[in-house]
């Protein structure tokens, strides 16, 4: 083997990337073998036949833990995992260690149950914590953990929405709350936005709180400049938009909004400040909505931009459905013609009443139809190229 080692080492120059593969692994091999045949500690091996990881796995746990000379720490940290505390499953251990296998190097008794006791004194149930462990397992090396779950969960009103905030931003609690958390806070209370304003943001996106000083205040500056008024309901809009979106993804939106509606710059930015929200929307959505809107209910852009909210409402469960209605009691002569936009903000069960079950002796399907048109199931209410 070291034979074939070194003729492989000697073309290195001039070989190919399945030989220089090949002569990694045989290196490895031959590294284990050496390190089995002296009784010496495998990382990887214990990581695969202990553990549960798989070989990839346990190649990139590997270096985390290959400073052993026995895993007696290790098999303390599984037997408090799979022990009355967590009871969890071998699949689960898998999980969280090939997530994060740096809690095999914790002290049970100095790192892990202190950390249980400050799961355990913020109101997490055993089910909750297992939770926890599945989606941020870093939280077990956390040191400031009791301080993150005391600012946390009654920030966000309860331990489930923590569960769920944490499904989606791991990170979240491993940010500092004094020297991060506080002053983004701070900072958005300068501009006007309230705590429960700014609960309700983090609710929907916790970046906005975790993210550093600098970015909050690109992502404010954004904001301000789509014209919202820091005193008005609308500037949470703003500010979400302005964090979803990087300055060049607003400037090409602002732009394509522009030009598919046929809107000058103070036109879009005048919609913008009305609903800040259109931004994020995608530009397929807009060209296909634009498309129905004006190629076939024949609406022109002013008065689109008259009544911006119609770009609002869903193609498929709104504007088709109701559109099609409308020109079926149009043509039966059942209704004067109306304007298209009065008959968009009316809540479903409403609009039923009003324009469907006064003509259901005259046309008993149109209710069918028009349910099943809400599911875009009805050939005639879908229209070519929207």
């Amino acid at each position: 083997m070291l034979h074939l080692q070194k003729q492989l080492l000697s073309v290195r120059g001039s070989v190919s990337p399945i030989l220089l593969s090949l002569h990694r692994a045989l290196r490895s091999t031959a590294a284990a073998g050496d390190a089995a045949s002296r009784g010496q500690f495998s990382a990887e091996d214990y990581l695969v036949n202990t553990c549960g990881l798989t070989p990839e796995q346990a190649v990139k746990a590997a270096k985390y833990i290959s400073h052993w000379k026995s895993p007696s720490k290790a098999d303390a940290v599984l037997a408090f995992l799979a022990g009355p505390d967590f009871v969890l499953s071998k699949a689960d251990i898998s999980h969280v260690l090939a997530s994060d296998p740096r809690v095999l190097n914790c002290s049970v008794d100095k790192t892990l149950k202190p950390r249980l006791d400050s799961f355990r004194a913020h109101g997490l149930s055993t089910a909750q914590i297992r939770r926890l462990l599945r989606f941020s397992c870093c939280t077990f090396r956390t040191a400031n953990i009791h301080e993150s779950l005391g600012f946390w969960i009654p920030f966000l009103g309860s331990t489930e929405e923590l569960l769920r905030q944490v499904t989606r931003s791991a990170y979240m609690l491993k940010s500092n709350i004094e020297r991060v958390i506080k002053p983004n806070i701070a900072l958005l209370r300068e501009f006007g936005l309230s705590d429960h304003d700014i609960a309700k943001m983090c609710v929907a996106n916790t970046r906005l709180l975790t993210c550093n000083q600098e970015t909050l205040k690109a992502i404010l500056a954004r904001a301000d400049k789509l014209g919202v008024p820091r005193q008005s309901l609308m500037f949470k809009q703003a500010v979400s938009t302005s964090m979803a979106l990087h300055a060049d993804t607003m400037a090409s939106k602002l732009k394509f909004l522009g030009k598919t509606f046929g809107w000058s710059e103070d036109e879009v930015a005048k919609v913008v400040r009305i609903n800040p929200v259109f931004p994020r929307y995608s530009m397929e959505r807009l060209r296909r909505v634009s498309k129905f809107l004006m190629t076939v209910a024949g609406l022109d852009s002013k008065y689109i931009l008259s009544r911006p909210v119609i770009l609002t409402y869903s193609l498929e469960r709104r504007l088709v459905p109701r559109y099609y209605v409308m020109k079926v009691l149009e043509e039966k002569g059942l209704i004067r013609p109306i304007s298209f936009y009065t008959m968009l903000p009316i809540r479903d069960e409403m609009f039923r009443l009003r324009y469907i079950q006064p003509h259901k002796d005259v046309l008993p399907g149109l209710d069918g139809a028009y349910t099943a048109a809400c599911k875009g199931e009805l050939p005639e209410a879908r229209y070519e190229g929207c």
